[in-house]
């Protein structure tokens, strides 16, 4: 009778079917470890809602330039939404948080701070002009908003300016909003605009999408997929060591 050899052990029915028994529970092992390694990485969108908010007026000042140092900083600025002006903005890339993008639209209204100088508002993006112009439009009728409101927002540069279509915009640029018809005369602006993240939000809430976010590590779930690939291959070692075991039984018989 010949020796028995791994080979021949590893190819009895009841080896192949815990072998694929191993192949199966090895498999669940590295379907987990793929669901943990997709999450290891994590984009977090541009959102600075972790600096302190500062008033606009400590930040800049109205009918002077833009400074670098103003850009994506987050103010706070008492308003009044200047009756019945109401713009929208088209090409404004809204991120959905999860590295992805949609192109919209953006609403936008001049109003006035409580000493009189006027800035600029982006509300929220909408996915259809139809929706946003519907919108924007309702704002030349609608009086019952004109009152001073506290808001807070991202605080950014103006764009160059570009074609419109009526009150549809293909760039926010602040020259060109204080020169529609309806804007006071004398206009004291603001050189940036305010994308507004509380209150007065209309559509979605804006995340811009002009600047990047950035990449998170997540060392837990990093930790969590090797450890899952290691059960993985465990799982196939066990079962070489079982049949292992059983041709040094059998040749001690």
């Amino acid at each position: 009778m010949s020796e028995p050899t791994f080979f021949k052990v590893a190819t009895r029915p009841k080896w192949v079917g815990a072998l694929l028994l191993a192949l199966a529970v090895g498999a669940i092992f590295a379907s987990l470890a793929q669901w943990q390694a997709d999450r290891t990485y994590r984009y977090v969108p541009k959102a600075p809602t972790n600096q302190t908010v500062v008033p606009l007026t400590d930040l800049a000042k109205s009918s002077a330039d833009f400074e670098a140092g103003q850009v994506d900083r987050l103010i706070s600025a008492p308003v009044t939404p200047i009756p019945g002006l109401a713009y929208v903005v088209s090409n404004r890339i809204q991120l959905d948080g999860q590295g992805g993008s949609k192109n919209g639209y953006w609403l936008v209204r001049p109003a006035t701070t409580d000493e009189g100088k006027v800035i600029t508002l982006a509300l929220g993006w909408f996915e259809s002009r139809a929706e946003a112009k519907a919108r924007a439009d309702r704002y030349k009728t609608l009086a019952e908003d004109m009152m001073l409101v506290s808001v807070t927002g991202i605080y950014e540069p103006t764009e160059d300016p570009r074609p419109a279509d009526g009150n549809v915009f293909e760039s926010l640029s602040i020259a060109q909003i204080i020169n529609q018809p309806g804007m006071p005369e004398d206009v004291d602006a603001y050189a940036g605009f305010v994308i507004v993240q509380k209150p007065l939000s209309e559509g979605q809430k804006i995340v811009i999408g002009n600047n990047p976010g950035s990449t998170v590590f997540n060392w837990l779930t990093a930790f969590y997929a090797v450890e899952w690939t290691l059960f993985a291959g465990f799982a196939i070692f066990l079962w070489g060591r079982l049949v292992k075991d059983e041709v040094i039984r059998l040749r001690a018989q």
